[in-house]
């Protein structure tokens, strides 16, 4: 991969202000693999070539994903009929970064596959799958995302079942006030712990959708404690 490449793939991308992990987030990819292209140590599968273009809104030419100046030297150094027998230089490399790139891909699925699997029993899961992948900042990044979620959820309504098991019985409270805060309790906690399931229950479900996607979503409240220890 050249350096104009390089250069011209991460001057789109500061020229609107965007970091990695959001190009990664748009095309379906993560922060790493974004890096690993303006780097130059990875090129782009013609897959991601397209949706870089529909992003950026430029042609394969613009990101320099077709050199064709050194295609023009190239052809000029190689004779006609060698380069009819032979495959020429810059098709080598370019399946030596296909493949590289397929298998990048594939470390990329595993991932989201486990990040996945990190919510699939809440904070037993994201426990687990975090001491078993603590390499990939991806799965790490979910895992302990739902291992401190789900935990304080739980937590919680942990807390209000036992409030709610230890409210006594207005009726038999003669104290017209106290019988009215004592019923609001036994109808608010109810009601407390149904909507905190329920709000539980839908950020369970975006997590495992963000996580197929390869997307670092932040849940409510822990999101960024998250992000800043897994950068750190």
């Amino acid at each position: 991969m050249s350096k104009a490449v390089n250069y011209r793939l991460r001057h789109e991308r500061e020229k609107r202000g965007w970091s990695q992990a959001r190009v990664a987030e748009q095309i379906g990819s993560d922060a790493v693999t974004v890096s690993r292209w303006e780097r130059g140590h990875a090129m782009p599968s013609p897959y991601f070539r397209e949706k870089l273009c529909h992003l950026f809104q430029k042609n394969a030419q613009d990101l320099g994903f077709l050199p064709e100046e050194s295609i023009q030297e190239e052809q000029q150094l190689v004779p006609p009929s060698v380069s009819t027998l032979e495959h020429s230089p810059l098709e080598g490399l370019e399946t030596a970064h296909s493949q590289q790139e397929q298998k990048l891909q594939m470390q990329d699925q595993s991932s989201r596959i486990f990040a996945c699997l990190s919510y699939l029993l809440g904070w037993v899961s994201g426990a687990f799958i975090f001491l078993l992948n603590k390499k990939k900042r991806f799965v790490r990044f979910h895992s302990l995302q739902a291992m401190l979620f789900f935990g304080a959820s739980n937590l919680l309504m942990l807390m209000l079942l036992i409030v709610l098991g230890q409210i006594p019985s207005s009726q038999s409270v003669s104290n017209h006030v106290i019988h009215i805060l004592l019923s609001l309790a036994e109808i608010g906690t109810p009601i407390l712990l149904a909507l905190l399931g329920l709000f539980t229950f839908i950020v369970w479900i975006v997590g495992i959708y963000q996580a197929w996607q390869g997307n670092y979503y932040q849940f409510p409240f822990v999101g960024q404690f998250v992000e800043k220890l897994i950068a750190q």
